[in-house]
């Protein structure tokens, strides 16, 4: 019986410690809150208190709560929320809610914020300019952790977000065409005139010169995961493990080489009269038949179909990387310099077109300019295209 009354004594001084040690109080809900719809992704924001914790809770439909949540379909609660908060992972064209509430000290949350509603939505329907970064063009962008733009003269641009950019050294004064981030070696690579060939390792710190064995001018890369292209000039190929040590291929071709992508196990590159080169592993190569002769510019993988652009609106298409379809041109007049896939297929060209296609063969037009367009990426939940005269736009 003693040591009855004793675990019972040490219980109540427990809880009676525990209690005391509870300072945490729940926060009034946020004031402020605004939603605004991206692609896959909405971003919301509010305003922020000092020392208040905050939990986002997110779920498909037309309201939540902090308490409804658990019980709505794709319930999300998003712990230490910070403002500006994206949240990714959402179906474009379903609609979402999202409340907010804050506690002090871990303590309880407090009440949520009004529900606010949106509707995630593909991006590149809607194109922002933003101020020319300096006069030389740019002919190649890529996004990482980060965009980085590179161009005539070795120019150099990074941006969080494709909108607010900063100038980055120059270590080289050779033209760069191309760009590209290694996923797997987390490196970005720049390549160029005369075969040139940089590499940062430390998120575009520093830039080191690789040796890339060739004096041909490089005009894009790919990526597979575990292996660096590039392609160029006269039918130049080469390939690198880890972006510093490069070995020549022979694609059975002297034709210049202008645009190479990797995707359902394959690279395709594409380029002068139509030429159109296939390899599974990056080492052998064919030639495949791409029913155009006019110069092949750009090239992606998405949709689970292979697609091609180039002058005078030329379209090619393939669900296997080696039996093409000529499709109908995209637009009769201008020529069109770069393609990428994200959650569409984006083709950027001559007078600043740009066209979107869902399906690759489709394609609608929402904006165009007056500064040609060389090169286009997906990253970020938007895109970002970069062109003549330091011409950039970006798209949410």
């Amino acid at each position: 019986m003693k040591q009855f009354f004793a675990s019972l004594l040490l219980s109540l001084a427990t809880v009676l410690l525990l209690s005391s040690c509870e300072t945490g109080s729940s926060a009034p809900p946020p004031a402020g809150v605004k939603v605004a719809p991206g692609d896959g992704s909405v971003t919301l924001t509010w305003d922020m208190e000092p020392g208040v914790q905050y939990w986002l809770f997110s779920a498909a439909g037309d309201s939540v709560t902090p308490e409804s949540c658990s019980s709505l379909p794709e319930c999300k609660t998003i712990m230490s929320a910070v403002s500006p908060q994206v949240v990714s992972g959402l179906n474009n064209g379903t609609t979402y809610s999202f409340t907010i509430n804050g506690r002090i000290d871990g303590g309880p949350g407090g009440l949520g914020s009004a529900s606010v509603s949106a509707v995630p939505r593909l991006a590149g329907t809607t194109w922002k300019a933003g101020a020319a970064l300096g006069q030389n063009d740019l002919h190649g962008v890529t996004f990482g952790t980060t965009f980085l733009a590179v161009g005539r003269g070795g120019t150099m641009f990074s941006s969080a977000d494709g909108i607010a950019w900063a100038a980055l050294n120059s270590v080289i004064s050779a033209d760069l065409n191309a760009a590209v981030y290694g996923s797997g070696n987390t490196s970005y690579l720049a390549a160029g005139a005369g075969g040139v060939m940089l590499r940062s390792d430390d998120e575009l710190k520093t830039w080191t010169q690789a040796l890339t064995n060739t004096s041909n001018d490089l005009y894009a890369l790919a990526y597979n995961g575990s292996l660096y292209l590039a392609v160029g000039a006269n039918g130049t190929l080469i390939t690198s493990d880890d972006g510093a040590n490069w070995t020549a291929r022979y694609p059975g071709t002297s034709s210049h080489l202008y645009g190479v992508t990797y995707g359902n196990g394959l690279y395709v590159a594409v380029g002068a009269g139509g030429t159109l080169q296939t390899s599974s592993d990056g080492i052998a190569w064919q030639g495949a038949t791409s029913q155009t002769t006019l110069d092949l510019k750009g090239v992606a993988y998405g949709a689970g179909i292979f697609v091609a652009i180039g002058d005078a609106g030329a379209l090619i298409t393939s669900t296997d990387g080696v039996t093409w379809t000529s499709q109908t041109p995209i637009a009769s007049s201008p020529a069109f310099n770069a393609l990428v896939h994200g959650s569409q297929f984006i083709a950027a060209g001559n007078g600043g077109a740009i066209y979107t296609s869902p399906d690759g063969i489709n394609w609608a037009m929402p904006s165009t300019g007056n500064a040609s367009l060389y090169a286009v990426t997906y990253g970020n939940h938007g895109y970002a295209a970069v062109g003549a005269s330091g011409s950039n736009l970006v798209a949410y």
